[in-house]
């Protein structure tokens, strides 16, 4: 299809304007991933008289390692140049990225959340407060994720709706 309509090749950049955006929100979430990696290593630095601990943390930083590389590789979706063609396809890929990531996501979150419970423990010095943070945080994480999910798909939708509708024009 060509593009010889301004109204078209506008419309064209403003979905792979939105199409980027979502790369950039992919990577954004895989920094998100290595930072927590990069706080496992200092809490690993500050407990390290700890045996159990440092072991702990190091088997959540290797699950976390393994879902980044696992399920937040953009590998196969970005591309130096978009056609019409190219974007409808690269959006399919990406929503099967996007459905593979949602589903494991939490459980890798969680399954870190567990190895610093017992930092947490020694450091909160409560048993009680401790869990009550951990289960705290991962429900946050789990609301503001199902949040984000969900406006990403809606986004994903729209686009695939106006590419649809671009193609029959």
């Amino acid at each position: 299809m060509k593009l010889n309509n301004p109204k078209i090749k506008d419309d064209f950049q403003k979905q792979l304007q939105t199409f980027r955006a979502l790369l950039k929100g992919s990577v954004m979430a895989k920094l998100s991933c290595f930072i927590l990696i990069i706080v496992s290593l200092k809490i690993i630095y500050l407990s390290r008289d700890q045996t159990l601990e440092v072991v702990l943390l190091c088997i959540g930083i290797l699950g976390l390692a393994y879902y980044m590389v696992k399920y937040l590789s953009l590998k196969g979706i970005k591309q130096k140049s978009y056609t019409q063609t190219s974007l409808i396809s690269s959006i399919t890929t990406f929503k099967s990225y996007i459905k593979k990531r949602k589903k494991y996501e939490m459980y890798f979150m969680s399954f870190w959340m567990l190895s610093l419970l017992p930092f947490a423990i020694s450091f909160l010095e409560s048993k009680g407060q401790a869990i009550l943070v951990m289960i705290c945080y991962i429900a946050a994480v789990s609301f503001f994720g199902n949040l984000a999910y969900k406006k990403m798909d809606k986004i994903i939708e729209g686009l695939e709706s106006e590419l649809e509708l671009a193609s029959y024009i």
